[in-house]
């Protein structure tokens, strides 16, 4: 570590950080310059490269000295610290589940044995959705929790997010990860916090209209709820565009890259739509949203790839892809210690290209952002079939809510899809026919799809669950 680096804690309140932080990172908690908040997002490929290597050199000898779980499964691989010799030589250490985390877990209750510091002396303590699995238990030390934070700040910093605004945060903080590590980045930018927390919709939007237009505002929410907000606001009589927000930040399921979905929500809310997407197990934003990508009809996300190594693997073979082609999404978080994540499969499915921004960053693009996680995958009479894309065909259909459900049956999928309220019930089979060719010119398959009344499906503030 080099004293060049300026921490938003001190190391009497942080403790000794384990992780390796280069003289780049500069002064963590100020804007480096008008568009960038820290150095690091400008330098060459060559550099960040070279950030990778080191940071993964210190996270493996610290992790094979101090994790049960990770000693026991590396031995049996045959691997040591010692195996890290380039970037490349990843690949050599196994890919971990969160099965496996799972199995960990229900065998050493409650908190396994992947832990590097004892969970109860970490700083946080997080149970995970349970949106892909039985929930697991998390923790992050002060050190993590950190690291996130400037990630975040990066991040919020890029979508043009400035010191001083407003940030309503519209997340019922439960015991996952959430929004929580993006209100305290938010903090250290010096941004003033409205958090929802229990407050039911209605209410919300009634202090947001209160305090509209007495500061610059942004809004953190699920893209699901997002639209929920737009739904209520329409019922209670209140434009969302009156309420003074001027960019979204979505996370925890697609959306800013998904058109129709980014679109609509831009229209509604007239402020422009983000991306900022993480995991609990990796801590701090995977990817966010530039400026300049966020003006495309079909946006890119920016990779932190100086505290990630992102590894775009087959599904099947586990082997890497191309360069810029797409597969399933394995991280290594060379920023978190305290339950680390060391080729972790978070079975998201994208397309990683180092190319050129016009906003001035080097970090690598996410292409077209993150399509869908490759559980949500259907394939039906062998084509692939994600949600966003019927998302996207959905939302394009004048007479549609934005509402719908994939239901698997009998080898189909069934498309369910609410109606908006000004459309009258005989309307419905016109436009079940409509969707079903839109479907059938992307995919080549015939679905059967159900337009159903408003209110038919279930609401949420957090992720909508689109495929059972």
């Amino acid at each position: 570590m080099t004293e060049a680096v300026q921490f938003a804690w001190t190391e009497h309140m942080a403790g000794r950080r384990v992780v390796y932080y280069p003289a780049e990172e500069g002064n963590r908690v100020r804007p480096h310059s008008p568009e960038h908040w820290s150095p690091v997002e400008r330098l060459p490929r060559r550099r960040l490269e070279e950030i990778q290597l080191e940071r993964l050199k210190t996270l493996v000898r610290y992790v094979n000295k101090s994790s049960p779980f990770y000693a026991r499964l590396w031995a049996e691989a045959g691997v040591t610290p010692d195996t890290v010799k380039t970037l490349d030589d990843l690949r050599k250490f196994p890919i971990v589940k969160k099965e496996d985390f799972e199995r960990d877990q229900r065998a050493t209750p409650p908190f396994g044995t992947a832990f590097t510091v004892p969970p109860h002396e970490q700083m946080k303590l997080w149970q995970t959705s349970g949106t892909a699995g039985a929930p697991r238990l998390w923790a992050e030390t002060k050190e993590d929790w950190e690291n996130g934070m400037y990630l975040y700040a990066r991040s919020l910093y890029g979508h043009g997010i400035r010191p001083g605004w407003r940030a309503y945060f519209a997340f019922g903080y439960p015991p996952f990860i959430g929004f929580w590590l993006c209100h305290y980045a938010a903090e250290m930018m010096g941004c003033q916090v409205v958090p929802k927390g229990p407050l039911p919709t209605q209410p919300w939007l009634g202090m947001m209209k209160r305090l509209a237009g007495t500061a610059p505002a942004f809004l953190c929410a699920t893209p699901t709820y997002a639209q929920r907000q737009i739904e209520v606001a329409g019922q209670i009589a209140i434009d969302a565009k009156a309420l003074g927000v001027k960019i979204i930040s979505l996370a925890g399921e697609p959306g800013a890259c998904v058109p129709a979905t980014k679109s609509a929500l831009e229209q509604a809310w007239g402020a422009k739509v983000h991306d900022i997407m993480g995991s609990t197990e990796t801590s701090g934003p995977l990817f966010f949203t530039c400026k300049t990508q966020s003006d495309l009809v079909q946006p890119s996300d920016h990779a932190n790839v100086d505290y990630f190594i992102m590894e775009v693997l087959n599904k099947e073979t586990r082997e890497p892809v191309p360069e810029g082609e797409s597969g399933t999404l394995c991280v290594t978080a060379l920023g978190r210690t305290g339950i680390p994540a060391v080729r972790f499969l978070l079975n998201d499915y994208v397309r990683l290209s180092w190319e050129n921004c016009d906003c001035g960053r080097t970090l690598p693009l996410l292409r077209g952002g993150m399509s869908a996680r490759t559980d949500d995958m259907l394939i039906v009479k062998g084509v692939n079939v994600y949600p966003s894309l019927i998302e996207n065909l959905v939302r394009a259909v004048p007479g549609l809510d934005t509402e719908y459900l994939l239901v698997r049956q009998n080898g189909e999928v069934l498309v369910k899809i609410e109606a908006q309220p000004q459309v009258a019930a005989g309307d419905y089979p016109g436009l079940a026919k409509r969707v079903q060719q839109d479907i059938r010119s992307a995919t080549t398959l015939t679905l059967p799809v159900e337009i159903l009344p408003p209110g038919s499906l279930p609401r949420s503030e957090t992720k909508s669950k689109r495929v059972e």
